[in-house]
């Protein structure tokens, strides 16, 4: 028996069916298309939590080199004071011991006959020729050896001091059988000075001695004072060996 066409089972697929397939496919290409802004919108908050971060870190930094150097400029600025108030009271030290020695000399009674001198690292002692030494002579005399004894004292009880002995003399020709001209004479006294502090205690490695004759003169050679000004042996107090190349007294000699 024919069965009606329209009782016939259709072929034909379910709407429904059809339906799902097509919002499938749509879903999928729909996902296909914006897959590459969910892992855009990844990367930047990776971008912008390590920028974060890093900001954090480098606040962190900022703050303790900000606690850092005030520390290590306020120790800078204290061994700076502190260095200044050494040299100061290395200042005031040198400038009391020319005042004692000046002391000792006034006392003495030979004001008159020993200049005292100061610079940053020097103390001069400059003894006129007729104190330490008779005429043409290079033995010394009894009245020096007060001020002697004095500076050779002064150079024991501070061992990082050096001692410089220098002789002058003036210009006249001086020829005899013990010095045959003042170069002899100038270095003969000179050592004969620095022999003497050496027997008072002055280890010889801490004094130089040098003799210069006429050859630097304080005056002219022109009349008897200057010739008697010229003729002087000097003791240089030398504060330390590093000293002793470019030391130059300054002051005025005392009166």
């Amino acid at each position: 028996m024919k069965i009606p066409k329209r009782l016939q089972p259709s072929t034909r697929k379910h709407p429904y069916e059809t339906s799902g397939f097509l919002v499938h496919r749509v879903s999928q290409e729909n996902s296909d298309e914006t897959g590459w802004l969910i892992t855009l919108s990844d990367l930047t908050l990776l971008l912008f939590c390590f920028l974060a971060i890093w900001y954090v870190k480098q606040q962190e930094r900022d703050a303790a080199a900000g606690t850092t150097k005030p520390m290590a400029q306020a120790s800078h600025e204290s061994i700076s004071s502190k260095e200044a108030l050494r040299v100061t009271a290395q200042a005031h030290d040198w400038r009391a011991l020319k005042d004692e020695i000046a002391g000792f000399i006034t006392d003495a009674g030979m004001s008159e006959d020993v200049d005292i001198y100061i610079g940053p690292d020097e103390i001069l002692i400059s003894f006129k020729d007729a104190i330490p030494f008779a005429s043409s002579k290079a033995d010394l005399s009894p009245q020096a050896l007060p001020v002697l004894e004095k500076i050779a004292a002064i150079a024991v009880s501070r061992p990082g001091m050096y001692l410089r002995v220098n002789g002058h003399t003036d210009d006249r020709p001086i020829s005899t059988a013990e010095f045959p001209s003042n170069w002899e004479l100038s270095s003969a006294r000179a050592s004969r000075v620095a022999r003497y502090l050496i027997e008072k205690g002055v280890h010889p490695s801490r004094i130089e001695v040098h003799g210069f004759a006429y050859h630097r003169p304080r005056a002219a050679n022109e009349d008897r004072l200057g010739r008697g000004a010229n003729r002087r042996v000097e003791i240089s107090l030398l504060r330390s060996s590093g000293a002793k190349a470019g030391a130059t007294a300054t002051d005025e000699p005392l009166k």
